[in-house]
C-alpha cells in the first residue's frame, strides 16, 4: 500500500503499463527515506483497525511495504503484490525466508486460491486505473475473499480535486515530520520530470464516492464509505465492502461492520 503505486499487468491496459513503467524506476514522489518511512507509518496506523486478527492480508500494489513488520503485529501471513518488477526484487530481499510473508508476481496472483484472502488491500490504486477497467479488475479480485473477508479500497481520488491539494498534503506532512525542505525540492524535481506528461497523456482517474459503490456492488460487493480517508491525504476518499450473499443482490442491504 503506497502512492507509489504499480498495477496489475494482469489486466492488460496501456496507461496501467505506463504508469508500472513510471514507478519501476528512480523518481521524486517522495522527497527522502523520511518521508516514505512516515507515509507508510500513517497508512499503517489508519489501517490497524481494520486487520484481521491471524487472518490473511493480500496488499495489492503493495509498494515499499515499509507498513508490513506492523501489519504482522495483528494478521497471520501477508501476501504482498506490486506489478514494478524493481519493487518486487525489493521486497524478496527484504523479505527472504520470512514465512508469514510471500511476494507475489502476476503469475502467483493468478494462482491464488479462492477464498484466500481475509482483507484485501487496494490503497493508492484506482488512480491509476481507467473507471471503465475497474469492473474487470474487481471481478478478478473477488473471488480471492473469504466468506467473512473485506476489501479496503483507500486513498481514491474525487473528480475535480486539484493537484494542489496533494502538493499541500505533502508539505503539511513535511512540515509536521521534519523535512519540510526535501519536499520543496522533490516537488520542484517532479514538476520537472516527465510525471505531468504522464499523468496527463496515461491518464489519472478519478472516482465520485456514489461511483465507486456501484463499481463494488456490479462486482458483487457490498460496500461503504469509511469517515475518514486512510493515510495522509485527508482530501481523498476510503471505501470498505464485503462480499454481498446470493439473496443481497439487488435488495436493499445494511452496511458493513467496519470496525
Amino acid at each position: 500500500m503506497d502512492s507509489a503505486r504499480s498495477v496489475s499487468t494482469t489486466v492488460p491496459f496501456p496507461a496501467a503499463r505506463r504508469w508500472v513503467d513510471f514507478w519501476d524506476r528512480p523518481h521524486s514522489v517522495y522527497a527522502n527515506r523520511r518521508h516514505l518511512e512516515v507515509h507508510f507509518a500513517l497508512i499503517a496506523q489508519d489501517v490497524a483497525e481494520h486487520l484481521p486478527a491471524n487472518g490473511t492480508v493480500l496488499d495489492f500494489g503493495c509498494g515499499d511495504a515499509l507498513a508490513a513488520e506492523r501489519m504482522l503485529e495483528r494478521c497471520g501471513s501477508l501476501l504482498l503484490f506490486d506489478a514494478s518488477p524493481a519493487v518486487r526484487e525489493r521486497l524478496n530481499a527484504r523479505f527472504a525466508g520470512n514465512p508469514r510473508v510471500r511476494v507475489l508476481d502476476e503469475r502467483d496472483l493468478a494462482a491464488l486460491a479462492p477464498g484466500a484472502v481475509d482483507l484485501l488491500l487496494v490503497v493508492s490504486v484506482l488512480q491509476y486505473i481507467p473507471e471503465p477497467e475497474l469492473p474487470a479488475l474487481l471481478r478478478r479480485l473477488r473471488p480471492l475473499l473469504s466468506p467473512r473477508g473485506k476489501v479496503l479500497i483507500a486513498d481514491v481520488v474525487d473528480p475535480g480535486a486539484p493537484l494542489l491539494a496533494d502538493v499541500a498534503s505533502q508539505l503539511r506532512m513535511g512540515w509536521t515530520h521534519g523535512f519540510l525542505t526535501a519536499s520543496l525540492v522533490a516537488l520542484a524535481r517532479l514538476t520537472l520530470s516527465d510525471y505531468r506528461r504522464i499523468r496527463r497523456e496515461a491518464g489519472f482517474a478519478t472516482y465520485t464516492p456514489d461511483g465507486v459503490l456501484d463499481h463494488l456492488e456490479q462486482a458483487g460487493l457490498r460496500g461503504v464509505r469509511l469517515p475518514r480517508n486512510i493515510g495522509p491525504t485527508p482530501h481523498r476518499r476510503s471505501f470498505m465492502a464485503e462480499p454481498m450473499d446470493g439473496a443481497d443482490q439487488g435488495a436493499a442491504r445494511p452496511a458493513p461492520n467496519v470496525q
